[in-house]
């Protein structure tokens, strides 16, 4: 597919534009975010693993894609707050 999108990624006060690609799975981008954004999510844990994304609203889980969940350019992407 190779197509991207640039979404919002919203970290407390922050926010950063991150550009993703649309076919890796949910799983994988929040792996990447986790892991780039030093977030401290317990992967293994199915409660702590997603993301909440507004424009469209959605969970970011699973592994569906990021075009199957409808993400575009300008989606909110939001960190969990701790």
């Amino acid at each position: 597919m190779n197509e991207k999108v640039v979404m919002i990624f919203h970290l407390g006060e922050k926010s950063v534009d991150i550009e993703a690609p649309l076919d890796i799975t949910a799983n994988e981008f929040v792996l990447g975010i986790n892991t780039g954004f030093n977030l401290g999510l317990d992967l293994n844990n199915p409660d702590e693993n997603f993301l909440r994304a507004e424009n469209p609203v959605a969970l970011v889980k699973g592994e569906k894609t990021l075009a199957e969940l409808g993400l575009r350019n300008g989606t909110s992407i939001f960190a969990p707050q701790r």
